[in-house]
């Protein structure tokens, strides 16, 4: 089952590039509650479809409704009274629900809430309380009127003294249900609140994926890019017309998604569009071509001209983007710091060399860490500049190419010392988790990488044969 931290996209920031001088936030995810969510996937049938999908019931589609009514999503909308749903929303969900697309962990809009302060330099809100568990309802129990008629039904000249006896004690037992019916549905629900917290206890997890499919969905996605060998230039001829082109707000594609057929820019939130020739499709998504129909790009022969290393800016393509044709090209521009690979170790470690090629490729300096040696001994000794860039937006690249250290091992605490003081020239791509991360991504044994804030889930294509 689907975090991507998940997101994971999701994963929407500030539309303002971070300031040099603010202070790195202190909130950390110990305030954001552990609930069960559903990743909206393309083509949703709506929220009776979902409840029905992940519950069996589509009439409990209210209780989906009351869960996540007015919470705003990674691209800023919210479930109103249309009760519709878009792609890549997180909608929180009962803990019985079950199926493909939910996930149990931390409330991924708490978590984007806490990294966007972090970003910020603020502290982060207060979290919405945890849903409730979903408890069924009490059988009904027969109404004092009920026992009362069929007694009065019973015309017989005797009556046995310990049928009234039992009447009574009926009668007694239905008035203090009237009576304490909360503490009492509070008494008989404790038992499944316990199995739910226990279960929210558990870590995020999907199920385990045979090794021959998840190969195989690799495999397939490195073909599905040796067949268009064209992707590339489309994805930097549109990233150069995005860079260059006029515009309220200034803006640098985030990441690219290329087909035949359409090239869409996944973009930080708030920007303006260039008129002429991109539609927005929500807050961080455009798409090329005019009107209302997907159109093959075509790009102007005037940005054939100008496009130039500079403005394609340094694009890394990581592979398909789960359950669809599309190639998702990742812009390195104004990454600094460290891009952390978590979860299995051996698609953690083919993303790194995925990264690391694809940056050598782009004309970066990569340099690798062997085995045995500190991280220190490839970061010259520097100060720090004290900024906190938000994942989306990142710092100024400058005029000086970055230099890229590559660490294909976890990192350990001598490491993480190093971290910290990162000169603003260098990126570094490792296998494992840190706080220190800029970007935290994570794989999984399908084959499938969560690039966290970023908020796609991506089928890693299979890295370049060593020579």
């Amino acid at each position: 089952m689907a975090f991507t931290a998940v997101l994971a996209t999701w994963c929407v920031a500030s539309a303002a590039p971070a300031a040099a001088d603010t202070a790195t936030g202190t909130g950390t995810y110990d305030i954001c509650p552990t609930v069960y969510y559903y990743v909206v996937p393309e083509g949703s049938p709506g929220l009776e479809g979902i409840a029905d999908l992940v519950l069996g019931d589509p009439e409990r589609a209210d209780e989906i409704y009351e869960y996540n009514a007015g919470r705003t999503q990674a691209d800023g909308g919210a479930l109103g009274e249309d009760r519709q749903v878009l792609p890549e929303w997180r909608l929180v969900v009962p803990f019985d629900a079950g199926g493909e697309g939910v996930y149990e962990g931390l409330d991924p809009l708490c978590v984007v809430s806490v990294d966007q302060a972090n970003a910020l330099g603020q502290e982060p809100p207060s979290p919405p309380p945890a849903p409730p568990a979903y408890t069924p309802p009490p059988e009904e129990e027969p109404s004092a009127e009920a026992a009362s008629g069929d007694a009065a039904a019973e015309e017989e000249p005797s009556i046995d003294p310990r049928l009234l006896a039992a009447g009574a004690a009926g009668l007694v037992l239905l008035t203090l249900i009237t009576l304490f019916w909360q503490p009492i549905g509070r008494a008989l629900a404790w038992p499944f609140r316990r199995v739910a917290a226990a279960r929210a206890d558990r870590p995020l997890k999907r199920r385990p994926s045979r090794p021959g499919a998840a190969a195989r969905r690799r495999r397939a996605a490195t073909d599905l890019i040796a067949s268009d060998p064209d992707a590339a230039r489309r994805a930097g001829t549109a990233h150069a017309e995005l860079v260059g082109a006029p515009a309220d707000v200034p803006v640098r594609p985030v990441a690219l998604l290329t087909t035949p057929s359409e090239t869409t820019a996944v973009v930080p939130a708030g920007a303006t569009p260039p008129a002429s020739s991109w539609r927005a499709v929500d807050t961080t998504t455009w798409r090329y071509g005019s009107g209302r129909s997907s159109a093959p790009v075509r790009f102007g022969t005037s940005v054939h001209t100008m496009t130039g290393a500079a403005l394609r800016g340094v694009l890394v393509c990581l592979g398909q983007k789960e359950g669809t044709d599309a190639l998702v090209h990742v812009d390195f521009t104004r990454v600094r710091g460290l891009l952390a690979v978590d979860g299995d170790p051996k698609v953690a470690a083919d993303a790194v060399r995925v990264v690391a090629d694809g940056l050598h490729a782009a004309g970066l300096r990569v340099r690798v860490l062997r085995q045995g040696r500190p991280l220190r001994s490839l970061v010259p000794d520097t100060v720090p500049v004290v900024a906190a860039p938000d994942p989306i937006h990142g710092l100024d690249p400058g005029t000086e190419a970055p230099t890229v250290v590559v660490v294909p091992r976890p990192l350990g605490q001598a490491d993480e010392h190093v971290l910290t003081s990162l000169p603003p020239d260098v990126i570094v791509v490792a296998a494992g988790s840190s706080h220190a991360a800029r970007w935290q991504w994570e794989a999984f044994d399908d084959g499938t990488v969560h690039t966290g804030a970023l908020g796609i889930d991506v089928v890693l294509r299979m890295p370049e044969p060593r020579g």
